[in-house]
């Protein structure tokens, strides 16, 4: 799907104020700033979001790469930032990196074939340094010789391009420049010696080394990298480059993207000032080494750890990644001098707040009445997404029928990157789009199954998931990590699916034909069964429900009301909408031929009594107004608000929860 940046209305705060603070140079100073990571599942409009913020650096150097589009490794990242931002900006000119392009230089020589042989290597190395040309001038040279690097075998000779390439990278450089980065490269290494030395270590870990020699010299290009952009901002540059550069890398999570960006942070923990370097990234999936002092959602806290000195989260104790409508928040409370957060600082962009749907309604022509944005927003949960499919699929029907079935509209030809390619409805797109990660069939199937329950606690039972070989931790930790759990709050957190995730799952439980082990009638059986062993009665009703088992509902919901006598106080009424709520969440498959009302008198039916009428005309409402799709138009929140009311008369001091909640249908 496309989410354009006219779609980004609730990331102002993100693309306007805390993008000029991260950019700006007080005192035409650098100063330690956070890696800025912009999380959400698929479809939340992370590189829509990305690209809003290139857009805004236009008029700075800035360089965009994407990880999942180039699976390269850090030392060609490096190389590809580098060669972006040596892009001549106006005011800012060109930047230079004369240290990064002499690793890169010595890597894809033969320097580390003769590495055992210290004198022909030295003289090797000082015959390359002797020959130069600005390196930013031959872009595509330099980028064959870092594809070579690390590619040429003992006894092997440099293909014949690499000895004028390397003349023309080369002859232009300097003696002064020459003596310049040979003083400077020491501060590379921890390898004692001359420089000339830590060169020919370079190479050698580069090329031939193990996997801890590879990293370490990865850290020292990415040293390099930061070490000349230091010097870029440095002396008669300090005074024209009044703002840093940008590098904005998307979909880090990929296994190339989080090693570069724990490099990248890992060399800027090191050194010793700060670079002038906005990095801005976005990431579909949660990296381990944030977890050192930020909560990842759906997760557990384990509060014997101990964050890193050094990493700061704004005063807050292992804070989740935060909402783009807290952003000036949590800055307000920074220095000039020093940001109150580091090393990283989490955005969480994957639930768009009620203002932003309406802003959204408006983009596509649709009437922004309340009742539209409040179905749309309850349908998709927020994923920005699947609001822009909805509303973009509702702006070419009439509701508010027609919204009921909103998972077979067209979705408009301008929604797509590739209409040839991709499905023509909102439910077959979506399906698409938010299924694609579950890729075992046996996961996918466990999963639909799972979704049946409120919460994720069906993944912990094998009995219930029917698979060949059910492992449903392994389900549950797939999407904790993929960023598709939220936590309900309470002393005792529960873990559910985002809505929208959970509505494709119920929709393909609903599908699963009579003959299916696991269809709707009998994963609900189980469910209600699992939950009635438990002594979890409201839980058992809420499948009882799911099954359109009315009666049995309205049998416990009563109870408190038949007992003569008894005050309705304050906290059994607490309790008991608690329950109600719980219980009338259950989903449903109910058809959609009949008007809600129609739907709930026949689903109502004769009652015996006047209480049992109202209950269950309270009940069966609130089930089939809490699915959106069952009454967009919210026609039956007048009945349910006059059997809140009916229930409250006469009820002593938890009357008065009943009057209140009465008020929210009004």
């Amino acid at each position: 799907m496309t989410i354009g940046t006219a779609h980004h209305s609730g990331f102002r705060s993100v693309t306007g104020w805390l993008l000029e603070n991260l950019l700006a140079r007080p005192d035409r100073r650098s100063r330690a700033m956070p890696i800025v990571v912009a999380l959400g599942p698929r479809g939340t409009g992370k590189t829509a979001l990305l690209q809003e913020v290139q857009r805004r650096c236009e008029r700075i150097p800035h360089v965009y790469l994407d990880f999942e589009r180039d699976d390269i490794g850090t030392r060609e990242a490096l190389g590809r930032l580098a060669f972006g931002l040596s892009k001549a900006v106006p005011q800012f000119g060109r930047i230079a990196f004369p240290e990064l392009w002499l690793c890169m230089l010595v890597v894809g020589s033969s320097v580390h074939i003769n590495a055992g042989d210290r004198r022909q290597a030295l003289s090797q190395l000082r015959s390359i340094l002797s020959r130069n040309q600005p390196i930013e001038q031959n872009r595509e040279a330099v980028i064959e010789l870092v594809e070579f690097a690390g590619e040429v075998a003992s006894g092997q000779s440099l293909p014949g391009w690499a000895a004028p390439a390397t003349d023309w990278l080369l002859r232009g450089l300097g003696r002064a420049d020459r003596w310049r980065m040979l003083r400077h490269i020491d501060k590379l290494s921890t390898t004692r010696g001359k420089p000339e030395d830590a060169l020919i270590d370079i190479a050698n870990w580069a090329t031939d080394g193990d996997a801890n020699e590879q990293a370490d010299a990865d850290a020292i290009f990415c040293e390099a990298f930061l070490a000349d952009l230091r010097r870029a901002y440095s002396g008669f540059n300090r005074s024209r480059r009044t703002l840093d550069c940008a590098v904005l890398l998307d979909n880090v999570h990929t296994p190339g993207g989080q090693r570069f960006l724990f490099a990248l942070q890992q060399a800027r923990d090191r050194a010793a000032d700060p670079d002038p370097l906005l990095v801005f990234a976005t990431s579909r999936s949660w990296i381990r080494y944030w977890s050192v002092s930020w909560h990842r959602p759906g997760g557990s806290i384990d509060d014997e750890s101990r964050r890193p000195d050094t990493h700061r989260t704004g005063g807050l104790d292992w804070p989740s990644p935060r909402p783009p409508g807290v952003v000036d928040e949590d800055w307000r409370h920074g220095s000039i001098d020093e940001s109150p957060w580091n090393p990283w600082y989490l955005l969480d962009i994957s639930h768009l707040p009620a203002p932003d749907v309406v802003d959204m309604a408006g983009y596509y022509g649709v009437h922004r009445e309340a009742k539209l944005t409040d179905f749309v927003g309850r349908l998709t949960g927020g994923h920005p997404g699947a609001v822009v499919d909805v509303l973009a699929a509702a702006s070419s029907i009439q509701p508010p029928d027609s919204l009921r079935r909103i998972f077979d509209c067209a979705l408009p030809q301008q929604v797509w990157t590739d209409p040839n390619s991709l499905p023509d409805t909102v439910g077959m797109h979506s399906e698409e789009q938010v299924l694609q990660d579950f890729v075992e069939p046996t996961d996918l199937r466990d999963l639909i199954t799972a979704s049946a329950a409120r919460n994720m606690d069906l993944l912990y039972h094998p009995e219930i998931l029917d698979s060949a070989a059910p492992n449903g931790e392994a389900v549950l930790e797939a999407l904790r990590n993929d960023l598709w759990i939220r936590e309900r709050p309470g002393d005792d957190p529960d873990f559910e699916l985002h809505p929208w995730l959970r509505r494709i799952l119920l929709r393909a439980l609903a599908a699963r034909e009579l003959s299916d082990p696991r269809n709707w009638t009998r994963t609900h059986t189980l469910c209600r069964e699992v939950y009635q062993r438990d002594g979890q009665v409201a839980a058992a009703l809420y499948h009882d429900l799911a099954l359109g088992n009315i009666a049995a509902t309205i049998a416990y919901l009563r109870q408190p009301f038949d007992v003569g006598g008894a005050e309705f106080d304050v906290l059994l009424a607490r309790e008991w909408l608690t329950e109600l709520d719980l219980i009338t969440s259950a989903p449903n498959r109910l058809p959609l031929d009949d008007a809600p009302i129609d739907q709930v008198r026949e689903l109502v039916g004769e009652q015996d009594d006047e209480l049992g009428a109202s209950l269950a005309w309270l009940v069966v409402a609130l089930w089939v107004t809490s699915d959106p799709l069952a009454d967009p138009e919210q026609a039956l929140y007048a009945s349910i608000d006059g059997e809140f009311r009916q229930l409250a008369k006469g009820r002593g001091r938890g009357a008065m929860l009943l009057y209140e909640r009465a008020e929210r249908y009004r």
